[in-house]
């Protein structure tokens, strides 16, 4: 794991257009990958194997509104105190390496290191994902509607375990 770095957005632009036709990952998108992959973060982490990026996955502030409210009654912590895991995505030939496991640790305990309680969203559909962050420990509070353009996208809200 490494801080990603303006030389890696192509290759996370080339994972997240694999993500996205593989798996329907972002299930709604206003604009294109890039913005997606680049939107402003506390930081964001690339996984290197062999020299070749194939993961990514960032650290925001903030979510929608459902998911940050939902989030502050699960944890009893202000909504600046919560550290959103986002934008996570492995390419579909890394898979079942740990790449996942890993993005998702790094990202959590650098959330926990700048005293923010770790969170993340998921969209109900993304049974991979879901099992992913459950088998990592993670615990589901809650579940959120949450409208998007024309879509309302219902996800579930997890917290992070303490590390």
């Amino acid at each position: 794991m490494r801080a990603r770095n303006e030389d890696d957005l192509d290759r996370c632009v080339e994972i997240a257009h694999a993500v996205r036709r593989l798996d329907g990952y972002p299930p709604y998108l206003p604009g294109d990958l890039r913005t997606f992959i680049a939107s402003p973060a506390i930081c964001a982490w690339v996984a290197d194997l062999d020299g070749e990026v194939v993961g990514h996955v960032a650290l925001h502030r903030h979510s929608s509104p459902q998911v940050m409210a939902l989030a502050s009654a699960a944890t009893g912590q202000p909504p600046d105190r919560l550290g959103v895991v986002a934008r996570l995505a492995v390419s579909p030939k890394a898979r079942r390496r740990g790449v996942g496991r890993a993005l998702l640790a790094t990202a959590a305990n650098a959330a926990a290191e700048r005293g923010l309680s770790p969170i993340l969203d998921v969209a109900r559909q993304f049974g991979g994902a879901v099992s992913l962050y459950e088998r990592c420990g993670w615990a589901c509070v809650g579940k959120v509607a949450v409208p998007l353009g024309d879509v309302i996208l219902d996800e579930f809200v997890y917290i992070g375990p303490t590390p």
